[in-house]
């Protein structure tokens, strides 16, 4: 038999796309995770999955730990799969509790990922990778740059920041920032330089035993994106630069995480690359790699089990793939798209997130949901 079987599998998360990805990529497998999971503003997708074994609903991410401690064991410990910075940051800072009674995304100790979820640490490490990486300024909110110069982006520190996408913005100048600070509610922000994008770029991987075995799949491209967000319709192909790949297993080496990530950057004007952020763990569009051949959540559990890298029988070597919530709304609701080619080239789109004729009620229960919301704001 089949260890992996033999061991529980959980996520733990909000009720989103994220969530969904990994179950659907574990269940796939024939694994039919128990999904720990925090009610969001989203239209439920979780719960509507035919993979799930049980769906157990809290309310705060300390609610989902003691859950989670309730599942315990030493002999037999659970793999456990996170999809967002809330949960992993929590389970970071609660290592001692989790050790060897879990299979977590850890870096050998309490605390270690939080200081790597903090950008201006994370680019540090980056430069001496021998990554480029923007430069960058962390202030106070109210603070204006003394070091870079306009246009300048603002972030906040961490990816689990209240205002982590409220506030971010590019301004051109001390003006423009100073009026757009008081809209902000992050108290801390880093600011970078402004680099024009050709394009941006993910790269995923996995890696056990403390960061020293690590496996890197696909990275993948926009095909379409706006100024400061990613797009949702993209395409895939195998990692084979050498030198990419080699800084970023440094990057995982030098962290000693062992788990999920992906790699984020910007492609400048002139092809450079250029370091965005590690998210360590599962990023959105994670089932992708799987229609792709490369099953990161089912990979990175037999690895652990046989505490070697286990490699994909076989990957496609080119694929398309859509975020269709995403896609929708930044050209049907900007109207750069006439919604019948939009479902044209949907159709024709090789992966979708959102639809999967082998699970099925969550498409449906995602776009009847739209609907009802878009018909609730007109009442």
């Amino acid at each position: 038999m089949n260890r992996i079987f033999e061991h529980k599998h959980i996520i733990i998360g909000g009720d989103n796309l994220n969530s969904l990805s990994i179950i659907r990529s574990l269940g796939e497998k024939g694994i039919r995770p128990i999904a720990i999971i925090i009610a969001e503003n989203h239209i439920p997708q979780v719960r509507k999955s035919k993979y799930i074994q049980r769906y157990i609903k809290t309310s705060s991410e300390e609610e989902s730990l003691n859950v989670l401690l309730s599942y315990a064991d030493v002999s037999c410990p659970p793999f456990v799969y996170t999809s967002d910075d809330n949960h992993q940051s929590m389970l970071d800072l609660h290592y001692d509790q989790l050790a060897n009674k879990f299979y977590f995304f850890n870096a050998g100790q309490a605390g270690r990922i939080n200081h790597y979820m903090d950008k201006e640490n994370l680019c540090q490490l980056a430069h001496e990778c021998g990554f480029r990486v923007p430069k960058r300024e962390v202030v106070d909110l109210g603070v204006l740059p003394k070091q870079i110069t306009y246009p300048v982006i603002t972030k906040t520190i961490n990816s689990y920041s209240a205002g982590w996408k409220r506030d971010v913005g590019i301004y051109y100048s001390g003006s423009e920032l100073s009026e757009a600070y008081k809209e902000m509610i992050s108290k801390r922000l880093l600011l970078q330089e402004y680099i024009t994008k050709k394009n941006e770029l993910e790269v995923h991987g996995f890696s056990i035993n403390g960061g020293e075995e690590v496996y890197l799949s696909y990275y993948s491209l926009y095909y379409r994106f706006t100024e400061t967000t990613f797009g949702g319709y993209k395409y895939y192909k195998p990692l084979v630069d050498e030198v990419v790949a080699e800084k970023i297993k440094k990057m995982i080496r030098k962290v000693r995480y062992t788990g999920n990530f992906e790699v984020e950057f910007l492609v400048d004007q002139g092809d450079e690359l250029v370091f965005l952020e590690i998210n360590f763990r599962f990023p959105l569009s994670n089932y992708a790699c799987t229609y792709g051949g490369a099953n990161m959540p089912y990979l990175w559990a037999q690895s652990t089990i046989q505490s070697k890298i286990v490699y994909p029988e076989s990957v496609k070597d080119f694929f398309s793939f859509k975020n269709e919530a995403i896609d929708f709304s930044q050209t049907i609701g900007r109207k750069k798209m006439s919604l019948t080619k939009w479902i044209r080239e949907t159709i024709h789109t090789d992966c979708l997130l959102i639809y999967n004729r082998h699970d099925i009620k969550p498409f449906i229960g995602y776009w009847l949901g739209k609907v009802k919301r878009i018909v609730k704001k007109r009442l």
